[in-house]
């Protein structure tokens, strides 16, 4: 992988990911970096989470998903003790409020195109200009789900990142069945089972990599080298 970006195993901690057992993995794997998405976890749990990682091999953690309710100390602490260089939010207005409370990090917070829904609603110019976004999150699933379900929306994003360049990337599976094909429907996934669910990844145009390109995966750390393999061959 080039030195000018960085792929990561990502510490997820939705119901389906173990977020304990894979602080035991970067202990076993001797881990010196990963990013960290704590989605599903309140401010306590949090707390208890960087107490067991700062008593593992971990040096670093380049880019952590922010949720709406962590505070300036808690950023400012990741930041200090985990060398983090990106940060990312939702686009929603909990997200844009996040941003707005953090004005410190504003230009190292990057808004992230979620649902079609809400980014029909709230990753539009008017809400970057109005909360001086800096740069894109591009969940690269979410964009393959519009470029094959919505016209509409995925030019949208595509005008977005015409004028915002995408900082940071998401990477998860996109599942295709022939019952998905009838019905018009695809999958997000982010439990893996297959590597074809990452094809779709060939025909990313290249300049929407980013510099952080994150593993969005509840699979293993172990599992999820595998696939950082894989990702290498398409991303150089």
């Amino acid at each position: 992988m080039s030195g000018e970006k960085q792929l990561l195993l990502g510490l997820t901690t939705t119901p389906g990911s173990n977020w304990r057992d894979k602080v035991e993995e970067i202990k076993q794997l001797n881990l010196r970096e990963v990013a960290l998405l704590p989605t599903a976890l309140p401010a306590a749990e949090r707390q208890t989470l960087y107490r067991l990682l700062e008593a593992t091999s971990l040096e670093a953690i380049p880019c952590v998903h922010l949720r709406d309710d962590f505070s300036l100390a808690e950023v400012d602490y990741l930041a200090s003790r985990f060398k983090v260089k990106a940060f990312t939010c939702h686009a929603d207005l909990k997200g844009y409020a996040l941003l707005d409370s953090l004005p410190k990090y504003n230009s190292i917070i990057y808004v992230e195109n979620f649902s079609q829904e809400e980014a029909d609603k709230f990753f539009t110019q008017e809400y970057f200009t109005k909360h001086q976004v800096s740069g894109i999150c591009l969940d690269l699933a979410h964009l393959e789900e519009a470029r094959r379900l919505s016209k509409r929306h995925y030019k949208r994003l595509v005008a977005m990142l015409a004028k915002y360049p995408a900082r940071v990337n998401h990477i998860s599976g996109v599942k295709t069945s022939a019952l998905f094909k009838i019905f018009n429907k695809t999958a997000v996934d982010h439990s893996l089972d297959s590597l074809n669910d990452l094809a779709y990844l060939k025909q990313i145009p290249p300049q929407y990599f980013g510099r952080y390109i994150v593993i969005e995966l509840e699979n293993s750390f172990l599992e999820q080298t595998e696939v950082r393999k894989f990702l290498e061959t398409i991303i150089q």
